[in-house]
């Protein structure tokens, strides 16, 4: 897709009857944007910007990342995706320029898109669209360790290989790092984990187990809260989260991309 497709100014008359923004709910957004519609995603870019020399390219990663998940997980969705490029952390009022939030029940997403245009702006986009995709199929997820592994997990590699590539070799090279699974499913340690290595921790494991048994057994532990999470592994696949960790890590051990 190029650059030249059509763009579409964001008239201010059109969202003056409120105050927030109807992709964002309770945020409040500006109307500085263009608008370039896909045949599954409206990316939204601010005019002169690095994302607008580049929305030809981030749209395609988009489109092939809907048709990616769709297809791993088996899922019906068929929405629309509205993409919210911001030129850096200040812009969006996010903590740094790698960073991203996602609002599912309107079906948008909003991140900063700083240079360089690679593996780690295409990764970040994904993640940050797979949330949309997933809850719209699956529902909400029982754990926090499930919501986001899962949307690291589903990354394709169409465009760049940090998906499953990064995410198993991240596991063997970087095992002092590597979390108990029982911690990463528990939604009270959640939020005591190191975020990075909880993110990459679940996103390797959920890879692994979706590669090896399938996308039918994943969705019946993806709404499974952590109380219960353990057994309901247990019950899906017949063996003890432990023995499918231990599995997990072996696969990595091997792992040579």
């Amino acid at each position: 897709m190029r650059n030249e497709r059509r763009a579409v100014i964001v008239v201010a008359a059109a969202l003056a009857a409120s105050a927030c923004h109807s992709a964002f709910g309770p945020s409040a957004i500006d109307h500085n944007w263009r608008v370039y519609e896909g045949p599954r995603v409206s990316f939204f870019v601010r005019p002169g910007s690095f994302a607008e020399q580049n929305v030809g390219r981030l749209t395609e990663v988009l489109e092939k990342q809907f048709t990616a998940t769709v297809t791993s997980l088996g899922l019906s969705y068929a929405g629309h995706l509205h993409a919210y490029a911001y030129n850096s952390a200040a812009d969006a009022d996010f903590p740094s320029d790698h960073s991203g939030r996602a609002y599912a029940d309107t079906e948008a997403f909003r991140f900063t898109c700083v240079p360089p245009l690679g593996d780690n702006l295409f990764s970040l986009m994904s993640h940050e669209a797979n949330h949309v995709f997933v809850i719209n199929g699956l529902g909400r997820a029982g754990t926090y360790g499930m919501t986001e592994g899962l949307a690291s997990a589903l990354v394709s590699e169409t465009f760049h290989t940090s998906g499953r590539h990064f995410l198993f070799m991240w596991t063997r090279t970087q095992r002092a790092q590597v979390l108990r699974l029982a911690r990463v499913y528990d939604n009270d340690a959640w939020k005591d984990l190191p975020a990075q290595a909880a993110y990459n921790t679940s996103a390797s494991f959920l890879a692994w187990l979706l590669d090896t048994y399938g996308a039918d057994r994943l969705r019946q532990i993806y709404g499974a809260p952590s109380d219960q999470f353990a057994a309901r592994v247990n019950a899906v696949y017949g063996r003890a989260l432990e023995s499918l960790e231990a599995d997990w890590l072996r696969f990595c051990d091997a792992w040579v991309g």
